[in-house]
């Protein structure tokens, strides 16, 4: 399976998707390709429904995701960026905002680091976004190790009813 996950889909390779669309992409191709569709068939034939249908869901996995979109391109379009042994050198100003929600948290104050969070998650995807449609791979980069920081943060943080 030599194709990417935009050339299955057939979209065009980007950031920007529409996320509808590349669900009835993938539910098309999965009606096609389930493989209980074929299991009156040979080995061989199962096999590769099986193939098939794990490549499409880990493409829809990736796609319908910005940070794992983004990390897709990154590896399509600049694969010397990626990899266990890139560092990626976030910016001072982003290391002294996680010091500070952390600081905060501390003091207590949750609901206002929460949409403090929240806030600087859409402009790390926009920022992101960006980056991508730029072709900006060393900024892209950055803004997705931004992304995934500020989404685990947001995981860390307790759930409180509002």
């Amino acid at each position: 399976m030599k194709q990417n996950y935009f050339e299955l889909f057939q979209l065009p390779i980007g950031f920007a998707i529409n996320e509808a669309d590349l669900a009835l992409r993938h539910r098309a191709i999965i009606d096609k390709v389930h493989p209980d569709r074929f299991a009156a068939k040979s080995p061989m034939e199962q096999r590769l429904a099986l193939q098939w249908s794990t490549f499409a869901n880990e493409a829809f996995d990736t796609l319908r995701d910005p940070i794992a979109r983004a990390k897709y391109l990154l590896q399509l379009y600049a694969p010397e960026l990626t990899g266990e042994s890139v560092r990626v050198t976030l910016p001072q100003n982003f290391l002294m905002q996680q010091m500070e929600w952390r600081e905060a948290l501390e003091d207590g104050n949750l609901d206002a680091v929460r949409d403090e969070v929240y806030a600087a998650q859409v402009t790390a995807l926009a920022d992101l976004s960006t980056a991508c449609a730029a072709q900006d791979w060393n900024a892209a980069q950055i803004h997705i190790a931004q992304s995934q920081f500020i989404d685990n943060f947001l995981k860390q943080l307790p759930y409180t009813d509002q």
